[in-house]
């Protein structure tokens, strides 16, 4: 493929690889697999929700705000802020840096979930999820330097501060992967294999209508799937003669105790359901004319 055949699509689209990118495209991430990272960059992704882009402003703001609060936190003084970078070696690959220290250091920011609280390891260590060290090492790929502190802020409350210190070894490795993934993928337009269900639908959401034999390990798989749900259908019988028994013996207590514990609630509540068949009644030309298809594919046993 030519130079002039990409760069028109390359200039419509980011036409680079970001520190965000790299936990997906090694396929670390909890968030995105590598076709979803390669949609991203190529421009095919589904546009995000107002509500996700309000999200990602807010943190954006914020940002500046925690860098302050990293500087009082250690002591050190920030010398930039949001400052990006382009990789010496490959224009593509690029580091936006949350922030910069006195003493020649990357800053990573993170907000996390109380909840993901756990993820998170002694402060002061390196002991940071994957993801999060994938994007630092890369960051310390492009900038150049040795070492990066990553502030993770745990509500507002919990504050820690790591040290993520440049490994060679990892740097080259995501340099290699990189540089892989924009020249096998990104510049030839072949998206990455799909590795779970939600790739699968972006990429195969029709069938073509052909019959294909099943391999001998997919054919294992079909046998224990058909055994699987059987397992589950005998199981939920089980847990529907269970909850009977249950409900039979509460009548109208809304509250079940064991050694004075609750342990079941079966209390009332009341919601509002929109009524498709009294709204067909009432305005069938309304009914047809807000009417819309779907299409999807659906999984099942023969």
């Amino acid at each position: 493929m030519s130079d002039e055949s990409i760069q028109p699509r390359l200039s419509r689209e980011r036409g680079y690889l970001g520190g965000g990118n790299v936990a997906g495209i090694l396929g670390v991430s909890p968030y995105k697999t590598p076709l979803q990272e390669y949609l991203t960059i190529t421009g095919q992704a589904e546009a995000p929700s107002a509500e996700r882009l309000s999200f990602f402003r807010r943190r954006k703001s914020f940002e500046p705000v925690a860098a302050e609060l990293f500087a009082e936190h250690t002591g050190l003084q920030l010398v930039r802020v949001n400052e990006r970078y382009v990789d010496p070696e490959h224009e593509f690959l690029r580091a936006e840096i949350d922030f910069e220290t006195t003493d020649d250091a990357n800053g990573e920011i993170k907000t996390v979930h109380p909840l993901a609280a756990r993820d998170w390891g002694e402060e002061g260590a390196d002991d940071c999820p994957v993801y999060v060290t994938a994007q630092a090492q890369h960051g310390l790929m492009v900038r150049r330097r040795r070492l990066c502190y990553v502030m993770a802020m745990i509500g507002f409350d919990d504050v820690r501060v790591y040290r993520i210190e440049r490994d060679d070894d990892i740097i080259a490795a995501i340099r290699e992967r990189e540089v892989a993934f924009w020249n096998q993928h990104v510049l030839t337009g072949v998206p990455p294999e799909p590795v779970n269900a939600e790739d699968l639908k972006v990429l195969y959401s029709r069938d073509a209508g052909a019959v294909v034999e099943a391999a001998d390990d997919v054919a294992s798989h079909v046998a224990r799937y058909v055994e699987c749900k059987a397992q589950m259908k005998a199981l939920e019988k089980q847990a529907e003669q269970h909850k009977q028994a249950i409900q039979l013996f509460m009548r109208d207590a809304a509250v079940l105790t064991i050694e004075g514990k609750p342990a079941i609630t079966w209390k009332s509540q009341t919601s509002n359901r929109f009524d498709q068949t009294a709204f067909k009644a009432a305005h069938p030309d309304l009914f047809e004319q807000f009417k819309a298809a779907s299409e999807s594919r659906v999984f099942r046993i023969r």
